[in-house]
């Protein structure tokens, strides 16, 4: 009776560990509102093939010297057709884009969200990252879901460093609240 006690109490703290694992990015509120729609942001071109952008860490490099492009309209760049130009740069290789904004949530909750590459990205929301890939993606992939807590309802601050090497290019995002289907985010949820 007492080894089952015992592996029942070690079963539960496992439990426990692996729900603590699993808790939800705590998202922190932005401090002020947009002034208008889209996203801001700033790009850098690593020039013709052969030069290559082989990792989000060269991208971050690069972004040092970026110069602004015109604003975004939100997050929902579907995969392109190879030699179409990255979002609203007018280069369709070697390009890194640093990406600036908000995002508004309608109701505080449990949130899912996905992003979607192709290439590498880091996006933060909130001050947490809610997606990352530092390499090459095969395609318009999903990076990963996370879930973030939503404290209340409003704007939080969004940043995003991306990179796209070569062939076609994607950026963007899935949202929904915890247990329901994820749709993508309408851009009107996103401003500057």
């Amino acid at each position: 009776m007492k080894s089952i006690l015992t592996g029942a109490v070690a079963a539960s703290a496992l439990l426990c560990t692996s729900v603590a694992f699993a808790a939800p990015l705590k998202l922190t509120p932005a401090t002020k509102s947009p002034k208008s729609g889209g996203l801001s942001v700033k790009y850098a071109w690593a020039g013709d093939p052969p030069a290559r952008i082989q990792s989000l860490n060269e991208a971050k490099q690069m972004l040092g010297g970026a110069k602004a492009g015109p604003p975004l309209r939100g997050l929902d760049y579907a995969d392109t057709n190879k030699g179409d130009p990255v979002m609203t740069h007018e280069q369709h290789y070697n390009v890194a884009a640093d990406i600036r904004g908000y995002i508004k949530f309608d109701a505080p909750g449990i949130y899912e969200l996905e992003t979607w590459s192709n290439d590498g990205i880091e996006a933060r929301i909130g001050g947490q990252v809610v997606g990352k890939q530092p390499t090459r993606s095969g395609g318009c992939d999903p990076n990963q879901r996370v879930e973030v807590e939503v404290p209340k309802a409003g704007w939080y601050p969004l940043q995003i460093q991306y990179f796209q090497k070569y062939g076609t290019s994607c950026l963007m995002m899935k949202w929904g609240k915890k247990g329901e289907k994820l749709k993508w985010v309408p851009n009107n949820a996103f401003g500057r």
